[in-house]
């Protein structure tokens, strides 16, 4: 979101720097079970200063917080939950590559893989959640697993239509019905494709849609897109991305979620007793995409004019 700079004046986490930004303030703090926000301000310093994700970040220190807690770290020490000061030692010994630090900066996946328990990653594709529960807010599991680069919230920010703030005429918007979410998401994608292809700030899509962002751009280029038509670019763009996945090696089983999602239900306020249904919006998804199991089909690549 758009930056405030930030600066904590006294005690051990004294910084002055650029912004705390929601996802990294969840990844770090009540991911974490950290409730220092001047602890989180100053990790996300460090991050900043040694050209790391903090979203990944938070994972890795929250894997291994549990690793930890679950006895899985091999002699490889041990990190508690909420103990901010050995969180910012730990991000140093990573970026440093020093101690189990070594082990954790390959990410949360490869991280979890090393302890010998990969099920404590929560990563698709090998990319850190971020925020969303996706059994509270089902449109985000669907989201995560079709991502072309793994989980993420910015390819599909569904929680703009399942909180209310933008309505979709007839489709689902309840955060806990999975039926509808396969479109909504394909929806969202495409738009996303466009208003990031056009380089504008991604929260506009609370206020504007394809009709003003057709409008804008067909003033700057004097090119007269219809809606339909700078749509269906964002879709060609949605499935490139996915043909290059193929290509390299991403296929049927590519779209998937940590099992925790979709095994264990929630025991969160609001969710509780949810699981993410996540092959039945993959159904729904692939049929309103045209793919076969993830994987997009010739007549689709030649329908959109990729090859």
């Amino acid at each position: 979101a758009c930056k405030k700079e930030v600066e904590v004046t006294e005690g051990p986490f004294k910084v002055k720097m650029e912004s705390v930004e929601y996802e990294p303030a969840w990844s770090l703090g009540s991911n974490c079970g950290n409730n220092d926000i001047a602890s989180v301000a100053f990790i996300i310093d460090q991050c900043n200063d040694y050209g790391m994700d903090p979203i990944e970040l938070g994972n890795v220190l929250s894997m291994y917080m549990e690793a930890s807690e679950k006895g899985y770290t091999n002699g490889d020490g041990s990190l508690g939950w909420g103990d901010a000061m050995a969180m910012t030692e730990v991000t140093t010994k990573i970026a440093m590559r020093e101690g189990v630090g070594d082990k954790l900066s390959g990410g949360t996946a490869r991280g979890a893989a090393a302890f010998g328990h990969p099920e404590i990653s929560m990563t698709v594709k090998g990319q850190a959640i971020p925020a969303y529960d996706p059994r509270g807010m089902k449109g985000m599991g669907i989201a995560y697993a079709t991502s072309n680069r793994g989980a993420c919230h910015l390819r599909a920010y569904t929680p703009a239509a399942e909180l209310g703030v933008m309505p979709f005429g007839s489709l689902k918007v309840d955060p806990l019905e999975w039926k509808g979410k396969g479109k909504l998401t394909r929806v969202f994608q495409d738009v996303h494709a466009v208003s990031d292809s056009l380089d504008l700030c991604k929260f506009s899509a609370f206020a504007e849609g394809m009709q003003e962002y057709t409008e804008q751009f067909n003033g700057v280029t004097g090119l007269g897109y219809s809606v339909e038509e700078l749509l269906k670019c964002g879709e060609r763009i949605y499935n490139l991305e996915r043909h290059y996945n193929n290509l390299a090696g991403f296929r049927e089983g590519s779209d998937y979620l940590p099992k925790r999602f979709t095994h264990e239900a929630s025991t969160m306020p609001g969710s509780e007793g949810h699981v993410c249904e996540l092959d039945l919006m993959l159904a729904e998804y692939y049929e309103d995409r045209g793919w076969v199991n993830g994987v997009v089909p010739e007549a689709k690549l030649k329908e959109l004019e990729i090859i």
